[in-house]
């Protein structure tokens, strides 16, 4: 994901790199063959809400170097917590396993936001901004 336009701040948990872009995006990059758990996903969300000091944000989440995601953090990432601070979440996908990883996502957990895969950032950016 480009970092150009970054903020100063990033912050970095066990699982990825998150910023707020200055076009008010919030982003986040997994980190390469990361495995996220229930813990990871309440870090992620906490870091996030940091951030952008609680309110909605969009949100750019970057999933192409993830390995995998446990039930539990799939769940996290769709309920009350993440709904607090997420207007809507493009997800950056380049491969059968992430994909796989974002279409489960969607499918299972029921988000309050809108959600969608992407393979182009240009594209998720656009549709974002849409919103």
């Amino acid at each position: 994901m480009n970092m150009n336009n970054v903020n100063s701040r990033i912050i970095t948990t066990r699982t990825a790199r998150q910023w707020l872009g200055d076009d008010g995006i919030g982003r986040r990059v997994n980190l390469p063959n990361s495995k996220e758990s229930l813990s990871d996903a309440i870090e992620n969300i906490a870091a996030c809400a940091e951030l952008c000091g609680g309110s909605k944000t969009l949100a750019l989440i970057d999933c192409r170097g993830m390995s995998s995601i446990s039930r539990e953090a799939r769940e996290y990432y769709a309920g009350e917590e993440a709904s607090k601070i997420t207007k809507a979440c493009a997800i950056l996908v380049d491969s059968p396993l992430t994909r796989l990883i974002g279409n489960f996502f969607m499918r299972v957990n029921r988000t309050t936001y809108p959600i969608k895969l992407f393979t182009s950032e240009k594209d998720a950016l656009i549709w974002l901004r849409g919103i």
